[in-house]
């Protein structure tokens, strides 16, 4: 059986929100905020007294509202409590729709359940799937009002997530925290985290060994008349580039060769009335000097920018394991918002030791490289 569950306390971040000016118990049909003046508190509208996860919290739903005076008539009688200052939180869905699919393309088309009231007692709504073992699960919320569904979750595999995933790095940030610090922490918060983890390591190992985040040969059309062309939206540095195939060297025996291009600086390129192929990078740009005069393919390498992590089943490519550190630079800046300087320095201390065998690691990758140490005449 496969258990799919749904944080719902993403509907209430930025949403409006007030607070109950009276004690209340429950039965009641109505009651007064601070302030109900905003848009937001329309009829139709429904609203989560408390919080998700609270025992006491409900979701109840709005008939008529008196911006005047903050009062708030209900569709139906309240099932609890609630205490004066309860905050009072404008949802903008109600249910909670699960599916399925055999892929990661999301389709309507499969729904697993009907349209389902949100648990407010809980952080999560969840469904036991008995029906499949493999493929994957969505879910997507509704407001039953205006029929209309929030964009849909990113997948839940359920064979799990591997242990390279963003969703497993988060669960594991997360598992770290106590339920006071996971209040300051949003998923979204946590996700940038991880992404500046892990742009910091790709960038150092760039600068270590090149070979790690090599492209495979990439083909780049010339066009007569245009000297510069856009480059990859991952790309951080040329390895190398070569203006395809040449046949002129006597030394290739007659055998087609590929020709290397040689770089030129831009103060020299404004300059340059060679013959020879230059190329030079501007930015997200790469030039040809002097203006192609003719169509051509060139085939160049280059090393990656680590890829933004926005989905749960982005993976972290490291060597070594690494996308255990990328846990230690989230928490290092989650401990840095909750302003426990001594914990974010144990966390960042972990990190920098754990981005030291990564680069190490990817050091031993490459027989070739030379190898380094302190010579034994230095040891005074």
């Amino acid at each position: 059986m496969i258990v799919l569950k749904a944080d719902q306390r993403i509907l209430v971040q930025n949403s409006k929100y007030s607070f109950l000016t009276n004690n209340y118990s429950s039965g009641v049909s109505s009651f007064y905020v601070l302030n109900a003046s905003d848009s937001a508190f329309t009829v139709n509208a429904f609203l989560l007294l408390g919080n998700f996860g609270s025992e006491d919290a409900e979701i109840v739903q709005v008939s008529a509202v008196d911006s005047s005076t903050g009062l708030i008539n209900l569709t139906t009688t309240t099932k609890r409590a609630h205490s004066e200052s309860s905050k009072v939180s404008v949802l903008p869905y109600n249910q909670i729709r699960f599916f399925y699919t055999t892929t990661t393309t999301f389709s309507y088309s499969n729904p697993l359940t009907g349209f389902t009231e949100l648990q407010p007692s809980d952080w999560f709504t969840t469904y036991n799937d008995e029906s499949h073992s493999s493929g994957y699960g969505w879910f997507a919320f509704y407001n039953s009002v205006t029929s209309i569904y929030s964009q849909p979750s990113n997948a839940l595999p359920y064979a799990g997530f591997g242990s390279n995933t963003t969703e497993d790095i988060l669960n594991s940030v997360f598992s770290l925290l106590s339920n006071k610090e996971l209040k300051l922490i949003t998923r979204e918060e946590a996700l940038d985290f991880i992404s500046e983890g892990y742009a910091k390591i790709r960038n150092k190992l760039n600068l270590a060994n090149s070979e790690y985040t090599a492209s495979g040969p990439t083909t780049l059309s010339i066009t007569s008349g245009t000297v510069e062309y856009l480059l990859e939206s991952d790309f951080d540095d040329l390895i190398s580039i070569t203006s395809g195939l040449d046949t002129s060297d006597p030394g290739a025996g007659g055998n087609l060769t590929k020709k290397p291009i040689e770089w030129i600086s831009l103060r020299e390129a404004y300059n340059y009335t060679g013959d020879d192929v230059r190329y030079y990078i501007r930015g997200k740009y790469i030039g040809f000097l002097p203006t192609p005069t003719a169509s051509a393919s060139y085939i160049y390498r280059y090393t990656k920018k680590g890829s933004r992590l926005s989905s749960n089943t982005d993976e972290v490519d490291l060597p070594n394991n690494g996308e255990y550190i990328v846990q230690d630079w989230a928490l290092y800046r989650c401990f840095l918002k909750f302003q426990n300087l001594n914990m974010a320095g144990s966390y960042l201390k972990s990190f920098n030791d754990g981005l030291n065998d990564i680069i190490i690691a990817s050091v031993k990758r490459d027989a070739s490289l030379p190898s380094w140490g302190i010579d034994s005449s230095s040891m005074v």
